[in-house]
C-alpha cells in the first residue's frame, strides 16, 4: 500500500512538473512565433530611439529609450529598496524588541497584500498632486513611479532578508560573541551565512521591479524620452506594452513589435531566474565549504 501511495505520488508531480514545462515552453514559444515578423522587417531597428508605430508614411518600432528607462527605473528603485530592506532586518533581526517586531512584520505582511493597482492610484491620486504643489511639471514621473515601486517591493526584500538572517545558527552568533566580536562584526559574520537567501531576495526584487506594469503604467507619466532628471516622465516596457496591446491590429507590424517587446521581457526574467538560482547554489556551498 505504502508503495502504491508512493508511485501516486511520484507520478502526479513529475506529470504536474511536465506539464508546467510544456506551458513555459509553449508560451515562449508563442511569443517569439508573434514577434518574428518583426524582427525579419524591423531588424535592429527595434533597438532604435524612436517609437512612433501609427504613423502612415514611415512607422517606427525602436524600444531603446523605453528599454533604457525599464532598465535606469529598475536600477535605481532596486539599490534604495535593497539598501532599505537590509537595513530593516538587520534592526528587526537584532535590535528590534520582540513586540516591535512583530507590530513591523505585520504591518509589512499587510503592506504586502495590497494590490499594485491600488498602490497605482496612490500614486496617481496622492503622490501626483503632491509633485504638483511641490513644482514639477508633470504629476507622473520617473521619481514617482520609482516611490511607488519601493512601496511594493520593500516588504518582500525585508522579510525574505529577516527570515535569511534568522535561519543563522544561534551557536555561530554566540561563538562569535564569545570571542569577543562586537556588534558590526557579529552582523557581518551573520550576514555572510545569510548571503544565499540575501542575494535571492535582491535578485527577485529586481525581477519583480523590471516585470511590473499596472504600476508604472499609471505614474510613470507615458513619455517616450530618455530620463534626465527624477522629474521626467518615463515610458518603461511593460507601460507600452500594456497601453498599446489591447488596441492594435491583431496580425499588424505594430502587434509584432509589441510581442517583441514582450518576448524581451520574458527572456529578461527567464534569465535572471536562472542567473538567481546559480549564483544561491554557488554561495551556499561557498559557506558550507
Amino acid at each position: 500500500m505504502r508503495k502504491t501511495v508512493s508511485f501516486i505520488f511520484v507520478s502526479l508531480t513529475s506529470l504536474a512538473a511536465v506539464i508546467v514545462a510544456a506551458a513555459l515552453f509553449a508560451i515562449v514559444f508563442f511569443i517569439f512565433s508573434e514577434s518574428m515578423r518583426a524582427i525579419k522587417e524591423v531588424g535592429f531597428g527595434l533597438f532604435s530611439p524612436n517609437w512612433y508605430p501609427v504613423w502612415e508614411t514611415e512607422p517606427e518600432f525602436g524600444i531603446g529609450t523605453m528599454l533604457l528607462n525599464s532598465l535606469i527605473l529598475t536600477v535605481w528603485t532596486s539599490v534604495w529598496v535593497w539598501t532599505l530592506g537590509l537595513g530593516v532586518a538587520i534592526y528587526l533581526h537584532r535590535y528590534a524588541l520582540n513586540k516591535e517586531r512583530e507590530v513591523l512584520l505585520r504591518i509589512l505582511e499587510y503592506v504586502s497584500g495590497i494590490p499594485s493597482v491600488v498602490l497605482g492610484l496612490f500614486g496617481v491620486l496622492i503622490l501626483g498632486n503632491l509633485f504638483l504643489r511641490l513644482g514639477a511639471w508633470s504629476a507622473q514621473n520617473f521619481l514617482n513611479a520609482s516611490i511607488v515601486l519601493s512601496v511594493l517591493t520593500l516588504p518582500f526584500m525585508t522579510s525574505l532578508t529577516f527570515q535569511s538572517l534568522e535561519k543563522v545558527p544561534r551557536q555561530l552568533t554566540e561563538g562569535a560573541i564569545a570571542l569577543g566580536a562586537k556588534d558590526f562584526a557579529v552582523t557581518w559574520i551573520e550576514l555572510k551565512h545569510a548571503a544565499p537567501g540575501i542575494v535571492n531576495a535582491m535578485l527577485n526584487v529586481f525581477n519583480r521591479i523590471f516585470g511590473e506594469t499596472m504600476i508604472v503604467l499609471m505614474v510613470a507619466g507615458g513619455a517616450n524620452i530618455l530620463v534626465r532628471s527624477l522629474l521626467d516622465p518615463v515610458r518603461p516596457l511593460t507601460a507600452t506594452l500594456g497601453s498599446e496591446i489591447g488596441e492594435v491590429a491583431v496580425g499588424s507590424l505594430h502587434y509584432s513589435a509589441l510581442f517583441f517587446i514582450a518576448f524581451l521581457v520574458l527572456s529578461g526574467s527567464l534569465i535572471l531566474n536562472l542567473l538567481t538560482n546559480r549564483i544561491t547554489r554557488k554561495l551556499e556551498r561557498w559557506i558550507k565549504g
